[in-house]
C-alpha cells in the first residue's frame, strides 16, 4: 500500500509548522494581541465618549486607520452593552459623515433621544448628503425630524435638498418645501437657494419650471439674484428660444438682485467643507461661466476639490482663472496636476503650462520643477525637454530635480538613447547626477538585461563617492545573476558588506535569492560560509534551506545544516523556526518529510512535535 496522498496533509501544515516551532524554542510564545483585540472596551459611557471624540478628530479624518478605529471601538462597546450618551452617537453620526458612511451616520443619527436638542450643523450635513446621494426619502424624513424638533435649517441643508428635490419630483414640490420654511429659515440664504432650485430644474431640462420659479420665488421674498436669471436665460440660448431668452435677460435687469460675492464664497466654502463637492462645482460653473466675482482662494480650493471627480469641470475653472491673469497656488497646481496625470490629461496640462509660461508663472526653478516633474508623469517628454531649455535659455539652474524627472519619464517611455544624451548633457552642464539619478538608469538597464551598462554606471557611481543604497545592490545584483555573472556579483555584495553591514544583511537576501531562482545552489552555499560574522544572516539561510528543500537537494540542506550548527550555535534554533515555519508553504509534502525525518533522526526535532506526527503518517 503506497502513501496516502499528501492534500490533506498540507492543509494541516500552516499549523503544524507554527507548532513546530515553538516546539523548537522548547516553550510555546501565545500571539501578540491585536490593538483592537488588546483595547479592552471603556468602563463608562462618559469615559468612551471621549475615547471616541480622540478617535474622530477632524485632523485625524484622512489616516487610513481612522474608519476601522472607529468601527472596532463602537463593535466593542456594542459587546459590552455599553450605553452611548447621544453626544456620542451624535459624534459618530459626524465621523461616519467625513468617512462618507451614510447608512452608519444616519443610523446613529436616529438614536438621538427626542429628549435632546438636535445638533443643527450635523442635521444639515445630514441631510445635504443624503440628498446630494439620491437618498431623498431618507432625506425627508431628517427634514421632518428636523422641523418638528425646531433645528435650524441652513443654506447648504436646505439647499441641496431642495435643489434634488426640484430636480426629481419638479418645482411644485420645491415650492411646497420653500413655503414650509418660510417663516422659519433665518439661516437661509434665500437668494442663493433661489439659484439653486433653478439650476436643478435647468440641468433636469425643466426650463418652463425654471423660468416659473424665478417668478414665484421672487413673488415669495426669495429674491433672485444675478445668476438665477442668468442660469435659466442660459439655457434658453442653448435651447434656440431667442424670444424667450431675451424676456429673461429684460426681467434681470429690471428685477434682478446683483449676486452677493461674500454670500457666495461662503456658500461654496461650506460645501466644499462638507464634501458636496459636485453640488459646489455646479454653483462655480454658473458664478464662472456667467462671469460673475469670485475670489482667488475660493477658486483655488474650488479647482482642488473639483479635480478628484470632474478633470474637465478642474480644467475650464483653472483656464477662467488664468485668463483673468490670476495665477493659481502652487498647492492648488500641484494637486490639479496628479489628478489630471491619473485620467491621462496630459495634453490639457500641457496647454494650461503653456499657457502659464507664456504669462510669466514660473520665476525660479521650483516654478519650472513642478512643470518639467508633471510633464515627465504624464509622458509628455519633448515637452518636458523643452522646458528644461527654456530653463537653461533664461540662465536659471534646471537642478537635480529637473534632470531627474525627465530622467524617469525618458526610461519609462524605453527613450534610452534620449536618456544616455541627457546623462551627458547634464555633466557638460555642471550637474553632477546624485544617487536617484544612477537608480534611475541602472534600474533601467537592469530591467533590460544590460549587465554591462549597469556595471559601468556603478563603477562611475563609486569613483564620483555616490554611495549606493538598498535600491542599487539589488539591481546590480540582480541582473548579474541573471547574467551568471556570479564572481562579479559577488564582489558587488562584499562592497556592501564594506559599506555598511545593515545593508549588507539585506543585500545578502537579495542575493542568495537571485542565486538560487538561477538554481546556482552551491554558489548560494560559498556565499553563505563567506559572510562575515557581523553580518545578520539568519534570514538568507533560512531562504537557502527552504530553497533546497523545495527543489529536493535535502542532502545540500543537511550539510548546510550541519554548518549552521557549528558556524551559527548561537542563532542555530531560531533559524530552526523560521525554517519549519517556511515550510508550511511548500509545494510538496515528500522532500518536507524527508528533512524533518533528518533533523529528528539526528536529535534536533521534538519528539512529539505535530512535524513527526506528520512524518509518522506519511511514512506509515
Amino acid at each position: 500500500m503506497g502513501p496516502p496522498s499528501s492534500a490533506p496533509h498540507r492543509l494541516l501544515l500552516p499549523r503544524l509548522a507554527a507548532a513546530a516551532a515553538r516546539a523548537f524554542s522548547g516553550r510555546a510564545h501565545p500571539p501578540a494581541p491585536s490593538a483592537h483585540a488588546a483595547a479592552a472596551p471603556t468602563s463608562t459611557p462618559q469615559a468612551f465618549h471621549a475615547h471616541l471624540a480622540s478617535l474622530a478628530a477632524p485632523s485625524r479624518a484622512g489616516h487610513p486607520a481612522t474608519l476601522p478605529s472607529l468601527l472596532a471601538a463602537l463593535a466593542r462597546a456594542r459587546a459590552a452593552r455599553l450605553p452611548l450618551l447621544p453626544a456620542t452617537h451624535a459624534l459618530a453620526a459626524s465621523a461616519f459623515l467625513r468617512h462618507g458612511r451614510l447608512p452608519d451616520a444616519l443610523a446613529h443619527f436616529g438614536l438621538l433621544p427626542d429628549s435632546v436638542a438636535l445638533p443643527a450643523p450635523l442635521c444639515n450635513s445630514l441631510l445635504a448628503a443624503l440628498a446630494s446621494s439620491g437618498s431623498l426619502a431618507a432625506a425627508r424624513k431628517v427634514f421632518d425630524r428636523m422641523l418638528a424638533r425646531a433645528a435650524e435649517l441652513d443654506t447648504v441643508g436646505f439647499g441641496v435638498f431642495v435643489k434634488n428635490v426640484g430636480r426629481r419630483d419638479g418645482f411644485d414640490e420645491a415650492l411646497r418645501l420653500v413655503e414650509t420654511v418660510h417663516h422659519r429659515g433665518d439661516w437661509i440664504n434665500k437668494s442663493v437657494v433661489a439659484a439653486m432650485v433653478v439650476d436643478g430644474l435647468c440641468r433636469e431640462g425643466r426650463i418652463e419650471d425654471a423660468w416659473r420659479a424665478l417668478e414665484d420665488m421672487r413673488l415669495r421674498g426669495w429674491k433672485p439674484d444675478f445668476i438665477a436669471y442668468r442660469i435659466v436665460s442660459e439655457r434658453y440660448r442653448e435651447a434656440g428660444r431667442v424670444e424667450e431668452e431675451g424676456k429673461i435677460l429684460k426681467q434681470k435687469r429690471k428685477l434682478g438682485v446683483a449676486p452677493r460675492k461674500v454670500d457666495y464664497r461662503e456658500f461654496l466654502l461650506a460645501l466644499l467643507s462638507d464634501r458636496q463637492i459636485s453640488e459646489a462645482k455646479e454653483m462655480g460653473e454658473a458664478i464662472v461661466l456667467g462671469d460673475f466675482p469670485i475670489d482667488d482662494d475660493v477658486l483655488n480650493v474650488l479647482i482642488c476639490s473639483v479635480s478628484e471627480i470632474d478633470a474637465d469641470a478642474a480644467i475650464m475653472f483653472c483656464k477662467f482663472m488664468i485668463e483673468k491673469d490670476r495665477l493659481p497656488s502652487t498647492e492648488m497646481l500641484v494637486q490639479l496636476c496628479e489628478n489630471l496625470c491619473k485620467n491621462r490629461k496630459g495634453d490639457e496640462m500641457w496647454e494650461i503650462f503653456r499657457v502659464l509660461l507664456d504669462r510669466g508663472y514660473c520665476t525660479s526653478e521650483r516654478e519650472y520643477h513642478l512643470v518639467v516633474s508633471f510633464l515627465g508623469k504624464a509622458g509628455k517628454v519633448r515637452e518636458a525637454y523643452s522646458v528644461l531649455k527654456e530653463i537653461k535659455g533664461k540662465r536659471l539652474d534646471p537642478g537635480i530635480s529637473s534632470y531627474n524627472s525627465l530622467m524617469v519619464a525618458l526610461c519609462r517611455n524605453d527613450l534610452l538613447r534620449p536618456a544616455k544624451k541627457l546623462w551627458d548633457e547634464m555633466f557638460t552642464s555642471g550637474c553632477s547626477p546624485n544617487l536617484q539619478t544612477y537608480n534611475i538608469l541602472i534600474t533601467k538597464f537592469a530591467e533590460i538585461g544590460e549587465s554591462q551598462e549597469v556595471q559601468q554606471l556603478f563603477d562611475h557611481m563609486l569613483l564620483k563617492g555616490v554611495a549606493p543604497d538598498g535600491a542599487t545592490y539589488t539591481s546590480v545584483i540582480t541582473v548579474m545573476c541573471q547574467e551568471k555573472k556570479y564572481k562579479q556579483a559577488e564582489e558587488i555584495f562584499n562592497k556592501s558588506v564594506v559599506q555598511d553591514p545593515e545593508l549588507a544583511s539585506s543585500v545578502l537576501t537579495v542575493f542568495i535569492l537571485a542565486l538560487c531562482k538561477q538554481g546556482s545552489f552551491k554558489t548560494a552555499l560559498s556565499v553563505m560560509s563567506g559572510v562575515p560574522s557581523n553580518i545578520e544572516s539568519s534570514n538568507s539561510h533560512v531562504i537557502l534551506l527552504k530553497c533546497l528543500t523545495d527543489v529536493e537537494e535535502i542532502e545540500m540542506a543537511f550539510e548546510h545544516i550541519k554548518w549552521i550548527m557549528g558556524h551559527c550555535s548561537s542563532t542555530f534554533h531560531s533559524i530552526m523556526n523560521e525554517l519549519m515555519a517556511s515550510l508550511s508553504t511548500s509545494a510538496s509534502l515528500q522532500p518536507v518529510t524527508k528533512l524533518v525525518h533528518y533533523l529528528h533522526s539526528q536529535g534536533l526535532a521534538d519528539e512529539v512535535g505535530p512535524w513527526m506526527k506528520l512524518v509518522e503518517d506519511v511514512y506509515t
